[in-house]
Order: C-alpha cells, then structure tokens, then sequence
C-alpha cells in the first residue's frame, strides 16, 4: 500500500557492541526517511507526487465573444475599467487623503475551471509608454469614467430585480468608507425632515422617518450629526403617526448607543466601500447628477456601435452641455 515496514535497531544494554531489534514501525511513504535505500520505492513515490501535482493544476481557459455576451458579465471586452485603489497620504490635505489608482480596458475573458472564478485580462499604458496586459479578478474592478451604464431607478432595488432602469454614464468611482456615506444620508434626511415639518408636509415626514430607520447608525453617528435631538422634539407632534415614529425611532438608537458601550472597538464603519457619481438622463434632454450611487445598482450599458473607428469612450448616447464636465 502506502506504508512501508522498517525496522530499526539500537544498542541493547546488556550486550556492550552488539544490537538488539526493535518492533518495526509504520512510517508513512509521503515523508519517507532520509536513509532508505530503496531506491525504486522512492522514484515510484515522486512520480506520484508529481501526478498530483499536475492534477492540482488551475486549468484557466479563455472565453470566446459569444461565451461572454450570455453570461452577461459585468465588465465585458472593451469596457473601460479602473483598478487597484491605494489611499495616498498628503499632508497638505489633512483628513483628505488622496487616492491612486490604475486604468485600463479589458481585452479578453478567462474562466477558472477548478473554481469557476472569473478574471479579466486589463490591457494598459505603463508610465514608460509601454502596452502590458494583467490578471485581474473580477472583485478589483470599478467602471472607468464615460463609461455607459444602467442604473436601477430606487436605491433599495438591486439590477437584478428592477426593470425600471435608467441610461447613464460613469463621472467617477470613489472608495469611501460606510461611516461617511450614513452621515451623509443622516444629514440629508434631517434637512428634508425640517423642511417637510415646517411645510406641514406630514405624509412626506413619514416617510423619511421611515427611511431614517432604514439607515445603518451608529453611537459616533448619532453624535456627529444631533440627529437624535431633532428627532426628540418630534415625539411629541400634533400628528400621531409621527409622534409615535420619532419616539420608536428615539427607543432604537437609545439601544443601538447602548450596545456600543460595551463593546471594545467598531471597525464595520471603517471598511471602505466603492460609490460612483453618475450622470443620469431620465427624460429627452433632462439630466440630473446622482451621488454615492453603489456598484450594485450600477451595471454596464452596451452601445451599439456606428463606425468600425469608434471607440469604448465614445459609446455614450449622452450629451452634456459645453462646459459641465
């Protein structure tokens, strides 16, 4: 089988010079002892070690045209990407660190047939004027500004689910982390709350009270924005639905400050997420600028082309007015 017999002898004690056995061992043939000298066992051994190793081997196949337009990937041949994110420290800037990045266009599809893992072969300019090609995977990638994309119409419908999409085009992709992206939220929704309270617009306060709880908040949060304090003085409303939203509301971040008192350190906010600013075009010439759009409500637009000469970045069906971007 796969296990080999020795035995080994050491000096018996009563006998000063001569040895005694000792009960053979079962030594495994996968880390076989240096001193064997069965030489045939070993060479067998290392060509198995060698067929398995061949077995093991990542099988990457690349995939034709008509293979990536039915899978319906989300970066296909010819779109404009940005990759490889750094954050870069810039002491004139403070808290606003700069952020580097990379850029190319992807060339071909490949397929990792162990795992089934998709990467993507980037085609880019390298500082010295030279055309390289690079692996990247699927998860690296972001659109490249100009790029055509669908977007889903709500922020709480995903592509997967919404039909009723809208045409836009990629301004840019920033990584930012979730704990700015709620503050930002939370601030927005404050304001729209005062307004709509002093217009006496109470259906619409519902309903961003409705959407303040929806919001990831966390003790931080609540202290940076007072939107807890705002929302005290609305318990007491002459509506009642409202009354009794903003004291629901006011009991669930009481909990949420509560729990993060125990607790030693909160990293979650600190992840960064990708977010894009999106040039969006609802009806005819009419356009608006969306921001801190999630890559999930983000997928690629195909153009069809009108000359062989076009290009990726010219695919746009939007036009923007002299001077805007």
């Amino acid at each position: 089988g796969n296990e080999l017999n020795i035995s080994r002898r050491k000096p018996n004690k009563s006998s000063k010079g001569t040895f005694a056995p000792l009960p053979s061992e079962r030594v495994s043939c996968e880390n076989p002892s240096p001193k064997s000298h069965d030489q045939p066992l070993l060479s067998a051994m290392n060509a198995n070690a060698m067929h398995t190793k061949r077995k093991k081997k990542i099988e990457i196949v690349e995939l034709t045209i008509n293979q990536v337009e039915e899978l319906d990937l989300l970066y296909p041949v010819g779109c404009s990407v940005w990759f490889q994110f750094d954050e870069v420290d810039n002491s004139n800037d403070g808290d606003n660190p700069k952020q580097s990045f990379r850029t190319g266009v992807v060339s071909a599809v490949l397929i990792d047939l162990s795992s089934r893992d998709i990467m993507y072969k980037v085609s880019l300019t390298t500082r010295q004027g030279t055309e390289q090609s690079e692996m990247i995977p699927e998860y690296q990638l972001h659109y490249a500004p100009r790029c055509p994309v669908s977007v889903s119409k709500s922020s709480s419908s995903t592509m997967g689910t919404n039909t009723h999409l809208l045409q836009g085009e990629i301004l840019m992709c920033m990584a930012k982390s979730q704990h700015d992206i709620n503050i930002n939220v939370v601030m927005q929704l404050m304001e729209q709350a005062r307004l709509s309270n002093i217009s006496n617009d109470f259906e619409k306060l519902i309903d961003i009270l409705d959407q303040l709880a929806s919001v990831p908040v966390s003790h931080q949060i609540l202290s940076e924005t007072f939107i807890g304090k705002y929302i005290v003085t609305l318990k007491s409303h002459s509506n009642d639905i409202v009354g009794k939203q903003a004291h629901a509301l006011v009991e669930k971040w009481k909990g949420i400050a509560n729990e993060e008192k125990d607790q030693a350190s909160h990293s979650s906010d600190n992840k960064f997420s990708y977010f894009y600013t999106i040039l969006i075009v609802e009806k005819g010439n009419e356009f608006h600028v969306a921001d801190n759009v999630s890559a999930e409500h983000v997928q690629y637009r195909k153009v069809p082309t009108l000359g062989a000469e076009e290009t990726e970045s010219s695919h746009s069906t939007i036009t923007t007015a002299p001077g805007l971007c």
